[in-house]
C-alpha cells in the first residue's frame, strides 16, 4: 500500500487546435493544472469574480510565454506583461487581475489556483486589438470562448 501518492501524468487530457490542458488535481478549494501550448496560442484573459475569487501561481516548464495581467479594481485597465520562461520561479497572480498568456514558441505551463473552479463566475475578456496593434502578433490561435469575448 503506497502511503504517499504521487501526481500522475495519466490525468485525462483535454485536447484541441491549441494544445491540451490536464486537470492534475482539483478539490473545492484548490486546482493544479498542467497545460501545453503551441507557438502562437493566447489563453485568457480570463479572471474569476466573487463570490469565487482564485489566487493563481505560475510557471514555465519549458517554452517561452508574454505573460499579461490587468488590474480589473482599477477604473484605467491597464495591460501589464513580463516575458516569462523555465528559468523563472513561481509568479503570483492576485485575485483581482485578469490572466492570460501568449505562447512564444511550444510551452508547457503549470498553474495552481487557490479557490476551486466556478464557470458561472469566470470571465474572460479580449485583448486581441491590443496584441495586433502594441505587439504586432496578427496570427493568433484561440478558443472558441476567447475568440467570443468582450473587449477589455
Amino acid at each position: 500500500m503506497n502511503h504517499f501518492p504521487i501526481l500522475q501524468d495519466n490525468a485525462a487530457k483535454r485536447e484541441d487546435n491549441r494544445g491540451w490542458l490536464q486537470v492534475l488535481y482539483e478539490s473545492d478549494a484548490m486546482v493544479l493544472k498542467r497545460s501545453f501550448s503551441k507557438a502562437g496560442v493566447f489563453r485568457g484573459l480570463h479572471i474569476q469574480m466573487a463570490p469565487s475569487p482564485q489566487v493563481k501561481l505560475i510557471r514555465v516548464v519549458s517554452g517561452q510565454i508574454i505573460d499579461f495581467v490587468v488590474d480589473m479594481t482599477s477604473a484605467e485597465r491597464a495591460i501589464h506583461r513580463k516575458v516569462l520562461g523555465p528559468d523563472e520561479d513561481w509568479v503570483k497572480i492576485d485575485a483581482q487581475y485578469a490572466h492570460g498568456f501568449y505562447a512564444v514558441e511550444d510551452t508547457v505551463f503549470e498553474y495552481v489556483c487557490d479557490g476551486g473552479y466556478d464557470e458561472p463566475n469566470e470571465q474572460a475578456f479580449s485583448i486581441t486589438n491590443y496584441l495586433e496593434s502594441e505587439l504586432g502578433l496578427e496570427t493568433l490561435i484561440l478558443s472558441d470562448k476567447d475568440r467570443a469575448s468582450p473587449s477589455l
